[in-house]
């Protein structure tokens, strides 16, 4: 070997020195390739590591208060560039006695720029569910839920029976008018056909002459001698003086007064008769009415399955504590079946309707033989008069008497007929009792109104006008700028029901709803039950103490000044009204609501001796007002009130918000809206200013050690990630990081 490498004809040393020279060219290219594949790796990392300190300078005061992470202090690109520089960035040469760095780089450029920023309600709702993922399930179950769960199942029942027993008592109403209507007219038609003159004219009694006129009797009974008056003083000569000329006379106009009663009586067949036609369409009406009612009472017996049953068969720690009564439910669902009672039966409908045609049957009779007497009397009294007429008018008077006594004895106003009609159809034990109730009723639903009508006849400070039109603004800027179109209507206005029967149905019905967003939450864990768990935790709200004065006396000095945003942050973000007023009013509207919800549940159950459905109801809406004005005072005076008599546990004004939350679901993304408005008022930042998520971008380079050249060509085949610049590597990181 020594040999053929030292032959002086040179050949195998150029072989060598080309082998040499491949090996080296093939080695230059792999450490530089090697060290830019590092170069790589190390710059990724130095930029990750950049970034993550950038988002490490978080404003504190937000993240204290808030619990939300976003971009404050030091500027971003600062210390995305000095955290590069110190990295190793600074180096530009080789200092061998201090050191060997094998990828030696250069920072170029760098800069950081915004990606998200709390504005945005996808990051400030994905921050809020991080921070109460898991407080919140618990806290609300064990404060608030546990002690609704017992109830469930008898609100669910008292709900159902308030709502039903409300439709049929205003169907109850509207048929028992009508019914009203029909005996009024029944007995109008007996009056319009026989008035009292026309029954002084034929009495009751064969031969009565009445007690201040003749009678139809009486007057047949002196025909014959009237006749015979006539006749004498006919044939008397011309020079002679008439005997009976007074006597005549006298007959002839008490006959004339009798015509004239007994046509003002029976001459008014056909008003009769539309009379009790017009009796008969109002009680079809009414069986029209009572078909309705009875769709609602079978309507009422079908079981249903619904978010009540959901919530009482969760397992919610604490619920064993609370439990109602024994048969307390069952009581419900019986008073919730109960309806059945308030209904008349198709035979009673079809009986009534024949008692009118029957009626009005025997008054065309009476009314005939009413107009047959009178045409007796009318040919008895025209010329030649005759004493043998006497015999037919005495027994056409007595045939009236006998029909028309009869026709009035059963319909007449004391008549029997009418007066089991009448008897069937007011039915005054029960209809005058409901009255009392009625007018009693009547009478605490304006203490009611009163006690929460100081909050809507309260004037706004100017100055808590402009707050709230502050954060409207704001609220509307970030509706924009999250492409909601900004809000072009408000929340609709809460008003009062009209009286206290429909305020306890949509106190039943607000329940229903309440319940429904409990079954939701406990069934998927909503998103806007975190959201209204943190608006609750960290939101100020209006404590019921500071309307003592306004429940207990009407006195509303104060409130005023009291109502400014920063007192009712929590209930602008439930209901969004942007005036002082506008929250707080729908806020205590609906406590109490749910409080006569649930305080006429327990009055449904203390009332069920009543027996009758709607004196049941309407003495449980006498307790439900009583005891929730008593609740109200509780709230005004210590902040909490018990749940139910049967409940031995208090909720605060602020549990009943939380719940309100449920009840409200609503437009997601107004409510985030409110949200980020609060929090910017409070503040001072404009949260979609405020970053959440960043991107650095970083340009850095490394000095090349063998051959450029070639890694520029390898650059050009797209086998570098980054480009050779001279004789130095370059490459771009870009990273993004966010909360």
């Amino acid at each position: 070997m020594k040999k053929l490498l030292i032959q002086e004809n040179g050949v195998v040393t150029i072989l060598s020195v080309i082998i040499m020279a491949s090996l080296l060219l093939f080695f230059s290219v792999l450490i530089d390739y090697a060290r830019i594949a590092a170069f790589q790796l190390k710059t990724e990392n130095e930029a990750r590591t950049g970034i993550r300190s950038v988002l490490s300078a978080y404003d504190d005061s937000l993240y204290e208060k808030y619990g939300l992470f976003g971009r404050g202090g030091t500027e971003g690109k600062a210390i995305f560039t000095e955290v590069l520089g110190g990295s190793g960035a600074k180096y530009t040469g080789l200092d061998t006695r201090s050191h060997f760095d094998f990828i030696v780089s250069q920072l170029e450029e760098a800069d950081v720029q915004t990606a998200y920023t709390l504005g945005q309600h996808d990051v400030f709702a994905r921050q809020v569910l991080e921070e109460m993922k898991y407080k919140a399930p618990v806290d609300f179950t064990l404060e608030v839920l546990s002690k609704f769960t017992s109830l469930s199942k008898a609100l669910k029942e008292s709900s159902g029976a308030v709502q039903t027993l409300e439709d049929l008592r205003k169907l109850y109403e509207k048929r028992e008018e009508l019914l009203e209507k029909a005996l009024s007219l029944q007995e109008k038609a007996v009056t319009t056909l026989i008035d009292n003159e026309a029954v002084a004219a034929i009495p009751a009694g064969s031969g009565s002459s009445g007690n201040s006129a003749a009678t139809s009797l009486s007057l047949a009974d002196r025909y014959a001698s009237f006749a015979r008056q006539v006749e004498h003083d006919a044939s008397l000569p011309e020079d002679e003086e008439p005997a009976y000329s007074y006597s005549i006379a006298s007959y002839r106009h008490s006959v004339s007064q009798m015509q004239s009663k007994l046509r003002t009586g029976g001459g008014k067949r056909e008003q009769h008769d539309s009379l009790l036609e017009d009796a008969l369409r109002k009680i079809e009406q009414s069986r029209e009415v009572n078909a309705q009612m009875e769709r609602i009472v079978e309507e009422s017996k079908k079981a249903t399955v619904g978010a009540y049953d959901e919530v009482a068969g969760a397992d919610v720690a604490g619920s064993d504590d609370y439990a109602l009564p024994n048969d307390t439910v069952r009581d419900l669902e019986e008073m919730r079946k109960s309806g059945e009672k308030l209904l008349r039966s198709s035979e009673w409908f079809q009986g009534y309707k024949q008692e009118l045609l029957a009626q009005s049957s025997r008054g065309y009779a009476a009314a005939s033989e009413i107009d047959q007497l009178i045409s007796l009397w009318s040919t008895a009294m025209s010329w030649p008069l005759s004493s043998s007429r006497q015999a037919s008018l005495q027994n056409g008077s007595s045939k009236a008497v006998s029909v028309v006594s009869a026709y009035e004895q059963d319909y007449g106003p004391h008549g029997t007929v009418m007066k089991q009609r009448r008897e069937s159809v007011l039915d005054s034990s029960v209809k005058n009792k409901l009255s009392e109730q009625k007018a009693k009723t009547k009478s605490l639903w304006k203490q009611a109104k009163n006690m929460l009508g100081g909050l809507s006849g309260t004037s706004a400070m100017p100055e808590h006008q402009e707050q709230f039109a502050k954060v409207k603004e704001r609220y509307q800027q970030n509706l924009l700028f999250n492409d909601q179109g900004g809000e072009t209507a408000g929340p609709r206005k809460v008003t009062q029901a009209a009286d206290a029967e429909d305020a306890a149905k949509e106190s039943s019905g607000l329940m229903d709803s309440l319940f429904s967003g409990m079954s939701d939450m406990l069934l998927d864990g909503r998103d806007y039950f975190y959201f209204g768990e943190y608006a609750a935790g960290r939101f100020s709200y209006f404590a019921p103490q500071q309307l003592r004065k306004l429940l207990e006396s009407g006195d509303t000095d104060g409130l005023s000044q009291m109502a400014s945003f920063d007192n009712q942050e929590l209930e602008y973000v439930l209901y969004g009204f942007h005036d002082p007023m506008g929250n707080l009013i729908a806020a205590y509207g609906e406590l109490f609501s749910v409080r006569l919800a649930i305080r006429t549940m327990e009055g449904l159950v203390a009332s069920r001796s009543l027996g009758h459905p709607l004196l049941i109801l309407s003495a449980a809406i006498i307790y439900g007002l009583e005891k929730t004005m008593e609740d109200m005072i509780s709230f005004a005076t210590k902040g909490t009130a018990p749940i139910s008599k049967y409940i031995k546990a208090e909720l605060s004004y602020l549990d009943y918000l939380r719940i309100f939350m449920l009840l409200h679901g609503g437009d997601q993304e107004k409510r985030l809206g409110r949200m980020i408005a609060v929090i910017e008022h409070n503040t001072g930042l404009t949260l979609a200013q405020v970053p959440s998520g960043v991107t650095g971008e970083a340009r850095v380079s490394m000095k090349l050690w063998f051959l450029p050249g070639v890694m520029g060509m390898l650059g050009r085949l797209d086998l570098l990630q980054g480009k050779v610049v001279g004789n130095r590597y370059e490459t771009t990181q870009t990273v993004g990081w966010s909360y």
